[in-house]
């Protein structure tokens, strides 16, 4: 039996990436960038008004004078030619400005229009110490042409998807979504829609997997269910082994109808590891065939759910091109022990501290076949392998449902 950190080592060693396609601005929202964004102009790519008001230039400038109005520029005008500098008292210019439109030379500074005093075709502006390109935004301050942005591998959110538009990026390239399977295992198992008999269970890890895959926005998934037969079992592997990544549910342990270890080995699929030192999910089976990755998860509701935070998350991270999600590392607000000397997930809430800070309140469950274990919890927190008793207010390793 392995470690869990040795788990997580073999298992990113098989990643690899499903490919990548090109998708429209308005169907990439949530997909994962495969590219870096270059600037194909300055940004901004002029001297930008930052406000609406009164263009003057710096040098020289009067506190108090009869500013006469010029032009009026809109956002969007083209720039009026070069206007020629003022050399005498009486010949001061300004002209009239709206946010976001180009500031031409050789005007270098914008009045706000509430500092500005207007009297017919003249203004006065009662400021002092004008200084150059007061609210100016200036031609490339954000991006010069040519500039790369390190986006890839970055999730297409409001703040991506912006910069992928202003930078005419109309078509980006994403990472490809793997094609998923799940069969579920068990005799005692029906679907939710079936009222079961006193000593069966309904079906739910099909459902929480695919509400977990659901947060990388994978929505190419194919599900079944099998009973404790190994040819069936056979059979519905064989049917649906021709994806990316093949998630069994049950049948997996030690007992005389875990049938999925040995139906994988007779198929041909390489056993990487079987079992490790977690709970809940120590029964954990890891294999590939060819294009195909095989995760065989332990039945019960809550082991489904940890392995697949803590294991398979890390996989599809890397998988998709996404930096390694670090754990939050957070203070228990109770303490906790155990008698194994296996590495523990418990579900966990966020709580506000007395000082502002978050802290850590564990939620009761009894087990991994619980399925209230992760109702109302924001995530799971580590109780390390070597560790008894985590005292009330020690920090530990916290992570998320929801993927960052």
């Amino acid at each position: 039996m392995i470690s869990v950190s040795e788990a997580q080592s073999l298992i990113l060693k098989e990643a690899r990436s499903f490919g990548s396609e090109k998708v429209s601005l308005e169907k990439s929202i949530g997909r994962v960038l495969a590219q870096n964004a270059v600037a194909d102009r300055d940004y901004p790519p002029f001297n930008r008004s930052a406000m609406d008001g009164f263009a003057v230039v710096a040098k020289g400038f009067l506190s108090g004078a009869n500013y006469a109005i010029g032009t009026t520029i809109f956002a969007g005008d083209a720039s009026p030619r070069t206007l020629r500098s003022p050399r005498e008292k009486s010949s001061l210019q300004s002209i009239k400005i709206m946010t976001g439109a180009a500031v031409p030379p050789p005007f270098d500074a914008v009045i706000r229009k509430e500092e500005a005093i207007v009297k017919g075709d003249t203004v006065q502006f009662n400021l002092e110490n004008l200084k150059t390109w007061n609210n100016i935004s200036r031609q490339g301050e954000d991006l010069k042409r040519g500039e790369k942005l390190s986006v890839q591998g970055c999730v297409i959110d409001n703040a991506t998807i912006t910069v992928l538009a202003s930078l005419g990026i109309a078509k980006p390239q994403v990472a490809r979504w793997p094609k998923v399977a799940i069969i579920s295992t068990g005799n005692e198992i029906v679907p939710p829609t079936k009222k079961p008999k006193p000593t069966e269970i309904r079906n739910s890890n099909v459902f929480a997997l695919r509400a977990q895959l659901a947060g990388y926005g994978i929505d190419k998934i194919t599900t079944t269910h099998v009973p404790d037969d190994e040819r069936k079992l056979a059979a519905a592997i064989r049917r649906l082994g021709n994806c990316d990544i093949l998630l069994l549910t049950g049948g997996v342990s030690a007992g005389d109808s875990d049938h999925v270890p040995d139906v994988l080995a007779r198929l041909k699929y390489r056993k990487i590891f079987h079992k490790v030192q977690i709970k809940p999910g120590k029964p954990l089976w890891f294999g590939v065939k060819g294009k195909t990755t095989v995760f065989a998860i332990p039945g019960n509701p809550f082991s489904a759910q940890v392995i697949f935070k803590i294991l398979i998350e890390p996989y599809l991270r890397k998988c998709l091109g996404q930096a390694a999600a670090s754990a939050i590392r957070l203070s228990l607000s109770e303490s906790r022990r155990k008698k194994d000397t296996m590495e523990n997930y418990f579900p966990v809430r966020l709580e506000a501290g007395a000082s502002g800070i978050s802290t850590l309140s564990t939620i009761p469950f009894n087990g991994s076949g619980d399925v209230r274990a992760a109702l109302f919890s924001d995530g799971i927190a580590m109780h390390p392998a070597d560790m008894r008793e985590i005292a009330a207010g020690n920090i530990v390793n916290f992570y998320p449902w929801r993927p960052f």
